[in-house]
């Protein structure tokens, strides 16, 4: 199933289609039903320990509903012995026990399309996993993500901040199958033992076909390049802290008052996001969000200028201090730039350090100028 429009529908799905004329079976099974009223749902998304279930649902409802939401879907007749056959749906009835419903979900390593992956693979004797572990795609798990969620320009923002270096590495075309239309297209191309003891090989798919065609555009061939846009943002922000920081001179309180409310607003949201990374990698599950340099340029020592700001501009109190801590900013944030430039860095954060780099060399540029006028 290709793309939907909703945000855990931009990766697309896919599932298992058994058609037993025997037994009057016409269901479809997949791996991603997740239910909003499960217990601590909240608590465990953040935490990255969400349970997601299995389910099947016949072939006309699960047409009807992708036609609904203007989706397109394939399917793929595969090449299997019977034996194949009746393991594949040996274990998923044994999965749709109560007690093997559910799973800890991964969006990455356990997912909606690793589980058929591995299903598939399983019953082929590993023959999908021998094929694609040394074939390497030249992508990596944060390539994807953005490519496919560049729609929505703040949430591709916010997962360029959030995803760190292990999403950075690259991936192999067994671990690139997380997307279910991978998976289609390597299965497509995919040669496999016809079961016969003189090793004869056959394609893995018998026959192709579009069961619904959509009428939303293609997914997006490449991440977006976000770069130059965050750079000339980051200038932006910059470029005000600067204008504002050389109007706040003694006596001028209005524009000292823009300059606290500029640097304050900005300082609290650099800390919150770097409370929030912070706790991605010391108390989750979020693996990919681990290790991750972007907390030298959004970090919590921000908030600390939130509250010196103001009686500093305002009075002149906690000089010392306040300068002390926007140039140790300062100072974090360069140290991304410097880990790149000594090649030290294997982190794909450039478009985040240039969002982030010009605030925090204008707010201790603004903060050291103010502190010349406080002397004088």
């Amino acid at each position: 199933m290709g793309q939907g429009s909703e945000v855990w529908e931009l990766f697309g799905h896919n599932a298992i289609w058994i058609h037993d004329a025997r037994d009057g079976t016409d269901v479809a099974y997949n791996w991603g039903v997740f239910d909003w009223r499960q217990e601590h749902f909240i608590a465990r998304f953040l935490k990255g320990r969400m349970l997601y279930a299995m389910a099947g649902f016949t072939i006309d409802e699960t047409l009807r509903s992708y036609e609904y939401l203007n989706r397109t879907v394939w399917s793929q007749e595969l090449n299997l012995t019977p034996a194949q056959r009746a393991e594949i749906k040996a274990y998923i009835e044994w999965n749709q026990r109560p007690e093997n419903v559910n799973y800890l979900y991964d969006y990455f390593r356990d997912n909606c399309s690793t589980r058929v992956r591995d299903i598939l693979d399983r019953a082929l004797g590993g023959q999908i996993r021998a094929a694609a572990t040394k074939a390497r795609t030249g992508t990596s798990y944060r390539w994807h993500t953005l490519r496919l969620m560049q729609g929505d320009k703040p949430l591709v923002t916010g997962v360029e901040i959030g995803l760190a270096r292990p999403a950075d590495r690259e991936l192999s075309a067994w671990e690139e199958m997380f997307l279910p239309v991978k998976l289609h297209d390597f299965m497509r191309t995919l040669q496999v033992s016809d079961g016969r003891s003189g090793g004869a090989t056959q394609p893995l798919v018998k026959n192709e076909r579009v069961l619904f065609q959509a009428s939303r555009p293609p997914e997006a061939p490449a991440p977006p390049r976000l770069g130059l846009p965050l750079l000339v943002v980051g200038l932006a922000i910059a470029g005000f802290f600067v204008w504002s920081g050389v109007r706040a001179a003694p006596g001028r309180r209005q524009a000292r008052l823009v300059a606290v409310v500029a640097l304050g607003i900005y300082s609290l949201i650099a800390g919150l996001l770097g409370v929030i990374l912070t706790l991605l990698w010391t108390v989750t599950n979020h693996v990919f969000a681990y290790e991750n340099e972007n907390l030298l340029l959004f970090n919590p020592l921000w908030l600390v200028l939130v509250v010196l700001l103001p009686v500093y501009f305002a009075r002149g109190l906690a000089a010392r201090a306040t300068r002390l801590v926007a140039l140790t900013i300062a100072t974090l944030a360069i140290m991304p730039l410097l880990l790149h430039v000594t090649t030290l860095s294997s982190q794909a954060n450039w478009p985040v350090i240039a969002l982030a780099l010009p605030p925090a060399l204008a707010v201790a540029w603004v903060v050291t100028r103010h502190a010349a006028f406080v002397r004088a």
